[in-house]
């Protein structure tokens, strides 16, 4: 017969055998956990490139400078959060991502803003984006390829370059600009919100589009260039004043007197 093992001694075998089982993970943990420790701050881990992506008008040195990220650290010390935040401060910047590429990249991805518009005041044109940020000054048109918003007053004493302007005006012609495609913007040169009820579009075509308020662009920017084509294979497009679409079913067309 075999040998005859009590419960009490089995119990004290597995116990035996639990501790060292414990024992055991625990030196693997520790193990794991100094191999990281000493990974994370091997030289491996030093930033040895920058890679900077979606800049056109500010440049790359002007990013890395604002960054505060140089060659040499070490990738998991660099606040990437900071490092977003001071690049944004730029007025040409939108948006900002900055990214680990491990072992030794930092990958700065930037949304730059577009310039969407200028508008005309007294002491000069105003550049702004589609959400009305203004980006840069400008004293003169010439050479400036770019939609005109005018009717706006004079901009605050304060506003100065990377401010977000507040104005209702110009926030009517901006939310019409955002509801343009290409071929509206290749046929509206300027868009009037002296009243911001009654926009009027002058056309590179040499007729006023009025569109009434900003709302349904797109309908009434078809509608006026229906009208315009009908006025047009009719022969008298030089005699057409006005193309009133402020009400879509009530469309009006005045000719010049």
């Amino acid at each position: 017969m075999g040998n005859v093992v009590s419960l009490a001694e089995e119990k004290k075998r597995r116990r035996r055998a639990g501790s060292l089982g414990w024992l055991w993970t625990a030196v693997v943990l520790i193990g794991a956990l100094s191999l990281g420790f000493g990974l994370a701050q091997s030289p491996l881990f030093h930033i040895r490139s920058i890679e900077v992506t979606g800049i056109g008008r500010i440049t790359r040195e002007e990013v890395l400078e604002l960054a505060g990220i140089t060659p040499g650290e070490h990738i998991y010390e660099v606040n990437l959060k900071k490092a977003a935040n001071m690049i944004a401060t730029n007025r040409w910047v939108e948006q900002v991502e900055i990214k680990r590429k491990l072992p030794a990249t930092v990958v700065i991805n930037v949304k730059e803003r577009v310039p969407a518009a200028a508008i005309t005041t007294g002491d000069g044109l105003y550049i702004v984006d589609s959400g009305g940020v203004l980006l840069a000054r400008q004293k003169l048109l010439d050479g400036l390829s770019m939609l005109v918003i005018s009717g706006i007053g004079a901009l605050p004493e304060d506003a100065y370059l990377g401010t977000q302007l507040d104005d209702p005006d110009l926030a009517a012609a901006l939310a019409v600009i955002r509801q343009m495609d290409e071929q509206s913007a290749a046929v509206i040169a300027e868009i009037n919100v002296a009243d911001s009820q009654r926009i009027i579009a002058h056309t590179t075509y040499g007729v006023d589009f009025y569109l009434g308020d900003k709302s349904d662009f797109a309908a009434k920017f078809k509608l006026a260039m229906q009208i315009l084509q009908n006025e047009t294979n009719k022969g008298l497009l030089e005699s057409v004043d006005y193309i009133d679409v402020a009400l879509t079913d009530q469309p009006v067309l005045a000719y010049l007197t």
